[in-house]
């Protein structure tokens, strides 16, 4: 679960890393970018039922200027 800035980014990303068949839940393509506050609107939607599995593990990814960058891994 990245920072979503864009989706192509995000796909070329994966595909960059070997994980193409890894799970994302983009919000970018319905809400458009909504910078620092895009990891924490997915993760609220993974909460709802149905959306993720208990014992599933989840990557928030975030980035920012200076290639940055801030990885957790959560189950």
């Amino acid at each position: 679960m990245p920072h979503q800035a864009n989706s192509v980014m995000l796909a070329e990303l994966l595909d960059t890393l070997d994980l193409p068949n890894a799970t994302q839940h983009l919000v970018v393509e319905r809400l458009g970018n909504p910078g620092s506050a895009s990891i924490a609107i997915t993760l609220s939607e993974l909460a709802t039922p149905g959306q993720a599995i208990p014992g599933d593990y989840v990557l928030l990814a975030a980035f920012g200027g200076g290639m940055s960058v801030g990885l957790t891994l959560i189950q």
